[in-house]
């Protein structure tokens, strides 16, 4: 007999303010104390600065085959978006649960909570992990202990389902999301003496046009499975630049940010090949013929892999099964699939609710949806029995 009921548990949840820019601690110790109730196993996964955690919290034996349900605790801001009520305070309406993360994806957890509080522990013949992570919206960094604590130290699981909200249609790949920053470093002189200086823009330049055409080459081109996709190629991008100081100065500094969303593993490892092979043969030479120490650094931000489709995966398999279809899409954000599938355990993307809802003013998740969910994943933690 359940205790607590999904809408109550996600009302309590979307009351917690847990934009990534702040502490998670309060969330988490809600989670982890109510599925203790459950009687949940907790595990959790500080982050560096103390300031936040991640939870696998695990209800069942500890034997191979058992179920993930993973999803991420942080939300968006609300910040310069005009919202008609409180957007951490959960408010139904025409059909529609309103509040910051209602589908983006706290909606998930409270369904995943409630599942969890549904099962018959003594029934139980594999096991139910919920893998509760932080920063998912900035850096992915909390995903990552949980996912090496599966690897390492638990019998491994059969199937792992991420819950974003994909309207109940299965997603069987995503692209992947590589950042990096590129700092030049030249040398200042005046604009009417430029081979006094080393201009660290026109540096910059040859690494954006270089980028440019890597971007061409990979619009060209085609991957195994590409064709699911909206845009059906990696993609690669500088989204900002930063540099000089005058008009009439040579810069001696310059920064750019390039992203790339790869659609299959390796296409970054290209990129960077790429981009290190042109400043070490041909904008470092330059800037050093009147800058013995001008350099260029390339640093990675944030790294994101893809989700590969792989049809036959118990993952797929599973969830196909359970919802009577054989569609399977793909999309082009990415999610923290990709790091359980590096890992070895199969995964798809699976939830309830539409991704167009996720970081808007009024955020919403149907009733309709969050009802389908619920029913799904009764019938998966059935299969656990």
């Amino acid at each position: 007999m359940q205790t607590i009921t999904s809408t109550e548990i996600l009302d309590k949840l979307v009351g917690f303010e847990s934009v990534s820019r702040n502490s998670n601690l309060d969330i988490a110790d809600y989670i982890a104390r109510l599925a203790q109730t459950f009687g949940g196993r907790i595990e959790r996964f500080p982050s560096p600065t103390g300031e936040k955690e991640a939870l696998l919290l695990a209800f069942g034996p500890d034997v191979p085959g058992g179920i993930v349900l993973s999803g991420h605790m942080d939300v968006v801001p609300v910040t310069n978006q005009r919202w008609t009520c409180d957007p951490f305070r959960l408010r139904q309406a025409g059909g529609r649960l309103y509040g910051r993360g209602a589908v983006d994806m706290k909606g998930f957890l409270a369904l995943a909570l409630s599942s969890a509080d549904a099962l018959d522990l003594s029934r139980l013949s594999r096991p139910l992990y919920l893998a509760f992570s932080y920063d998912e919206e900035v850096t992915c960094a909390g995903v990552k202990p949980i996912v090496a604590h599966l690897k390492d130290h638990l019998p491994s699981p059969s199937c792992v389902i991420v819950g974003e909200p994909t309207e109940m249609r299965v997603v069987g790949a995503h692209k992947g999301a590589v950042d990096w920053r590129i700092q030049v470093k030249g040398k200042a002189a005046h604009s009417s003496l430029p081979h006094l200086g080393s201009n660290a823009i026109h540096a910059a330049a040859r690494i954006v046009r270089l980028v440019d055409q890597i971007a061409e080459e990979f619009a060209r081109s085609s991957a195994p499975g590409s064709e699911l996709f909206d845009v059906p190629f990696s993609t690669v991008s500088v989204g900002t630049i930063n540099g000089g100081s005058a008009p009439n100065v040579i810069p001696a500094s310059c920064e750019i940010h390039v992203e790339a969303r790869p659609i299959q593993a390796g296409d970054d490892v290209y990129i960077i090949d790429r981009l290190n092979r042109l400043v070490k043969d041909e904008v470092l030479p330059g800037l050093r013929q009147a800058a013995y120490d001008a350099d260029v650094t390339i640093t990675e931000v944030d790294s994101i892999p893809p989700l590969l489709r792989h049809a036959s995966s118990s993952a797929e398999l599973l969830v196909k099964g359970l919802i009577g279809s054989d569609h399977v899409e793909a999309v082009s954000y990415a999610t923290e699939a990709g790091f359980f599938q590096l890992a070895g355990f199969p995964t798809v993307v699976f939830g309830p609710g539409s991704i167009f809802q996720a970081h808007q003013p009024d955020e919403y998740i149907s009733l309709s949806q969050f009802e389908a969910g619920e029913h799904f994943l009764g019938q998966l933690v059935r299969t656990l029995s």
